[in-house]
């Protein structure tokens, strides 16, 4: 009879605590909704949310050593569809870092100068194939400079087909390459390589960052959690595919069935808000 007693005070003492608890939780989850702040179903190319170059007016990353020079006319929308377009075509580019004859062209769309956020949701419906040495990314980054944190929400790098990698850069400055390749200090990266079928496919990407945490999600699927480096700045988009000899293919660049599209449905972002 004691056992029962005190088998009986137990449960009703705890069940009411687990259930509070349940309770509490789902309150919490659902304490907020997104609320849409930016959207680009491409229905046409809108140029007052987007320019086709980095908000410093460069067409390339020289940094990088990248192969391309961004270029207008290869940023189209066709059928509610944006088509980023690389291919092989000589020009001469130059800017404010410097200039020399580029061997192929590339698009990207920017829109620094039209919206940027911070914290809520990012979220891009888009394919691209696989071809190497091209570089088809998705990326957020502040206005300020030097511009740190970098977010990739992805980079297809165009030397595996089937690895992708969600990369994530914050600190002071990027490491100074012209040291050796020593690092910097206050310079931090941490990434993710994520392995399966990228190529030619539509995919939904989604990058949420809270004040406690960042998710990365594809098709609605987490593939990447951290609580690192996580950004207080309002941050803008990027989209590109941008081009690099990789010398795990001998620093060769494929140059059959050009040209080489990037295809973007839409572009959304939200903002959290209370629930009423």
């Amino acid at each position: 009879m004691k056992d029962i007693k005190t088998y009986c005070l137990f449960f009703s003492l705890f069940i009411p605590l687990m259930l509070n608890s349940c309770a509490f939780n789902n309150a919490d989850k659902l304490s907020y909704e997104w609320q849409l702040t930016f959207e680009d179903n491409f229905d046409f190319y809108d140029n007052t949310k987007w320019i086709n170059m980095h908000d410093n007016g460069n067409r390339t990353i020289w940094s990088n050593k990248e192969l391309e020079w961004y270029m207008d006319k290869n940023v189209k929308v066709e059928k509610g569809i944006l088509k980023l377009t690389a291919t092989k075509e000589s020009v001469y580019g130059k800017d404010i870092e410097s200039e020399k004859q580029f061997e192929y062209t590339s698009g990207m769309i920017c829109n620094a100068q039209s919206f940027t956020q911070a914290y809520g949701k990012w979220e891009m419906r888009v394919k691209f194939p696989f071809k190497k040495g091209f570089w088809p990314a998705f990326f957020l980054v502040p206005k300020q400079r030097p511009s740190l944190p970098e977010i990739d929400v992805f980079e297809y790098f165009g030397i595996y087909k089937n690895k992708i990698s969600i990369n994530h850069h914050w600190g002071i400055d990027y490491p100074n390459v012209n040291t050796g390749g020593q690092r910097e200090p206050f310079y931090y990266s941490k990434s993710k390589e994520i392995t399966g079928d990228f190529s030619d496919r539509w995919m939904i990407w989604t990058f949420e960052c809270y004040p406690d945490k960042m998710i990365w999600k594809l098709d609605d699927n987490v593939v990447y959690e951290t609580t690192e480096g996580i950004p207080t700045a309002p941050l803008y988009m990027i989209a590109n595919v941008a081009i690099k000899d990789y010398k795990e293919h001998n620093f060769e660049v494929e140059k059959t069935g050009l040209p080489y599209v990037m295809e973007i449905d839409y572009v959304r972002v939200y903002k959290m808000v209370p629930v009423k």
